[in-house]
């Protein structure tokens, strides 16, 4: 009898469990209350290129350093912008020093399950915000192959080749009172077979026109992506 009991309240319950843990348009009361909001992304400098081929033996990767891509500025310049139309609301990017993406990413612990967000609050209440949007590379079970943040993902199929720059992460929006994740979003690897540009298994052996064309791509998957994520949790 209480086994039975148990399960019915473990029924009823499980939406408000899975709830917190899926993504979607924040609470309107929370969002009408974001009027100052800090934007940080956490993108990196580093380009991923990812070749799957007929067998395990034919997978090839490289990874490309791109700083001059700039762009966390243009993630975060694109969030600002948008949210910027809403006359209630001001944004502006989060003040930080160089070093943060890297202390972010070693704070991840399994015992802690996942990322310690306390130095990202704190920076964003320091600079007077109410809210935190955060953009953040991250994997994605059901697109194993594709690398956190940004790259080009070449796979062959069956003699079928499907490529195109993506991007990968996810923005995850907290409130400075009360320290807690109110909305957060996915940003998708879309691919489409865009096979503009040929698979070369290092970044250097590209020409710059391609490396120029690698980079505008980037640019307008990550800007559609980004557009698409923040939209969807509510802004």
């Amino acid at each position: 009898m209480h086994t039975i009991k148990s399960i019915a309240l473990f029924i009823s319950l499980s939406p408000l469990l899975t709830s917190c843990a899926l993504p979607g348009k924040i609470a309107n009361q929370k969002l009408e209350s974001s009027k100052n909001i800090a934007v940080a992304s956490l993108l990196g400098d580093t380009f991923h290129g990812i070749h799957i081929g007929g067998t395990v033996f034919h997978n090839e990767a490289y990874k490309a350093s791109v700083p001059d891509w700039e762009i966390d500025a243009l993630a975060e310049q694109i969030i600002t912008k948008h949210i910027s139309k809403n006359s209630s609301r001001h944004a502006a990017t989060l003040n930080h020093d160089a070093g943060l993406s890297d202390r972010f990413i070693k704070s991840f612990s399994y015992f802690n399950s996942g990322y310690n967000y306390d130095e990202v609050i704190n920076l964003a209440k320091q600079q007077g915000a109410d809210t935190l949007i955060l953009i953040q590379a991250t994997k994605y079970d059901n697109a194993p192959h594709h690398k956190p943040g940004y790259g080009f993902y070449d796979g062959t199929f069956f003699s079928s080749r499907h490529s195109c720059v993506y991007s990968l992460f996810t923005i995850n929006v907290f409130s400075i009172a009360t320290r807690e994740k109110t909305g957060w979003e996915w940003g998708f690897p879309t691919c489409y077979g865009e096979n503009y540009l040929p698979w070369k298994n290092s970044f250097d052996k590209y020409s710059e026109d391609e490396k120029t064309l690698m980079r505008k791509k980037t640019e307008e998957n990550i800007k559609a992506n980004v557009i698409k994520a923040i939209s969807g949790i509510g802004f």
